[in-house]
């Protein structure tokens, strides 16, 4: 029979080490939220404003500094539009879209008509999760017919029948990196 002697002293430091993680651990996540939702407010966009679509039991926030303005579309494709804008380099919408068919599908029949309209290029599209919802985040820099260049990001949310959309534009020499963390906070706001 062995015995194996333990060093109390080791034993002890690792006790605390691995108390220590899990504590940490528990406060990031619990902060981790908190955090993300203010990267809008240290980049200077202020606080937010919450906009509901009452008759779909859907709500999101932008920032309260920004213009939007509601539009109407003819026929049941799109049943929200919301236009925004920073009154500098960033505008872009938010729908919400019927769902006819496959998301994917959607997105790809999406890109060919794009790239017949317009020249598109670095095109990206990744799986994404929003709270407990799947979607699709899609990044490409799109030139209009002025040889004016846009980064695009859009997040493309599926909620069963339909589906949200946030599709942000900000002219590429204005873009800056720390951007993406607003949009995916703005995003995040988004309640169904």
């Amino acid at each position: 029979m062995k015995f194996v002697v333990i060093d109390g002293k080791k034993l002890g430091a690792i006790i605390v080490v691995v108390g220590l993680t899990l504590v940490l651990f528990g406060i990031g996540t619990n902060l981790g939220g908190r955090i993300r939702s203010t990267a809008y407010i240290q980049s200077n966009l202020g606080q937010l404003k919450k906009y509901n679509i009452d008759n779909l039991n859907i709500s999101y926030m932008l920032p309260i500094k920004w213009t939007t303005n509601t539009e109407k579309f003819s026929g049941n494709e799109i049943i929200y539009h919301n236009n925004f804008n920073d009154n500098k380099s960033i505008h872009g919408f938010v729908q919400v879209w019927n769902k006819n068919q496959d998301l994917l599908k959607f997105l790809n029949a999406s890109k060919e008509i794009s790239e017949k309209q317009n020249t598109i290029q670095n095109y990206s599209i990744q799986k994404i999760k929003v709270k407990d919802k799947e979607g699709y985040n899609v990044q490409y820099t799109i030139e209009n017919e002025n040889g004016q260049k846009f980064n695009a990001d859009e997040y493309f949310i599926d909620i069963g029948d339909k589906f949200v959309r946030f599709s942000f534009y900000v002219n590429s020499k204005d873009y800056k990196a720390d951007m993406k963390p607003i949009f995916k906070a703005i995003v995040e706001t988004l309640k169904v």
